[in-house]
Formats: C-alpha cells, sequence, structure tokens
C-alpha cells in the first residue's frame, strides 16, 4: 500500500513540474516573417528535418554561405539567395519579367511585365519605375550582375541581382525577414 502511495506521489510531482514549467517543443524549427508582418509566419525552416515550406510551398533543402538550394515535391530543383544580418535574414525572391517591346533588348532598357501584374522600367538616363508607381535612380553592376536601385521615397536604396536572357529579364528582390513575433492559430 505504501508503494502505490509514493509511486502515486511521485507521478503527481512529475504532473505539477511539467504543468508548471510547460512542455517543451522537440521542434528545432526556425519561423520567419517579412519584416512589415512579423506575427505571421511565411517561412519554416527546419534545419533537422531538410524541410524549407515558403509561402506554403514545400521543399526539401540543403544550404550553403548563400543559397537555400531546394527541391520541391516533383523533383525540379532551384536556389533561392538569402544573407545573414545578425538576428534578420535577406530572402531574395525570384521573379521573371518579359520585355515589352519590338525584338530582343540588348540591355535592360525598357518596360518589362510579368504575369502578376509587376513591372520594371529602366531608360537609358539611369531612371527606372517599379509597378507603375515607384520611380528612382539605377546603376548597374556588370561583375556581380546587380542593379542598384535608390527610391526617390517610399524604400530604401535596394541592391538586387539580375540576369538577361533574350527577352526575360529575371530579377532576385531582397525580402527583409525576422524571426516571427507570436505563435499563429492557424
Amino acid at each position: 500500500m505504501k508503494k502505490n502511495r509514493f509511486f502515486t506521489l511521485v507521478c503527481l510531482m512529475a504532473l505539477l513540474l511539467m504543468v508548471m514549467t510547460g512542455c517543451k517543443s522537440d521542434s528545432t524549427a526556425e519561423l520567419w516573417s517579412y519584416i512589415h508582418a512579423p506575427e505571421e509566419t511565411v517561412l519554416t525552416i527546419d534545419e533537422a528535418k531538410k524541410s524549407f515550406i515558403f509561402e506554403n510551398v514545400s521543399y526539401s533543402f540543403t544550404k550553403d554561405d548563400n543559397f537555400f538550394n531546394l527541391r520541391n515535391a516533383s523533383g525540379a530543383e532551384s536556389k533561392m539567395r538569402y544573407v545573414m544580418e545578425k538576428d534578420k535574414m535577406l530572402l531574395y525572391k525570384t521573379t521573371s519579367y518579359t520585355y515589352q517591346g519590338e525584338g530582343t533588348p540588348a540591355n535592360i532598357c525598357g518596360v518589362w511585365n510579368n504575369d502578376q501584374n509587376l513591372s520594371f522600367e529602366f531608360n537609358e538616363l539611369g531612371e527606372f519605375r517599379e509597378d507603375g508607381y515607384f520611380p528612382g535612380y539605377y546603376t548597374i553592376n556588370e561583375a556581380d550582375s546587380t542593379i542598384k536601385l535608390v527610391y526617390n521615397d517610399h524604400f530604401e536604396d535596394t541592391v538586387i541581382y539580375y540576369s538577361l536572357e533574350g527577352n526575360t529579364l529575371t530579377i532576385e528582390y531582397p525580402w527583409p525577414m525576422v524571426h516571427t513575433t507570436a505563435q499563429e492559430t492557424k
């Protein structure tokens, strides 16, 4: 009888201790949000499970100092550039734009649109307009395939990566990310 009471007491103490300290999650996942919406998780990275979920799309991944090497469920591979800055990350989303002029462009000058109603317009004077609204000036660094966008207002200066193939301009645009501030209830 004393053994049963002792066992019950030990179980109750263990249960009380778990309740008081909280249950720890086995998850090693990092939760990331866009800096403008820090409470909404858009990226989950689980190194242990090699799981990368970005904007509700799942990938397996490896990484190096500059890229997440992604593989989707059908086996297609892609890369996503990133830069760590202390407790923040710049995550470069890749978007392709189609030239809207005649023929094949010799450089980035011209109007470029994509199927999501996003656009860039670059002219020979070093001026640009993003999405038909955000104006500024640009400079190109051909050695590292970057364009520095200096916005007139609205945004900080931004360095984007680019490549030009035929009538397609591919841009890697940096999005500032922070660790999610609150767990979602979704």
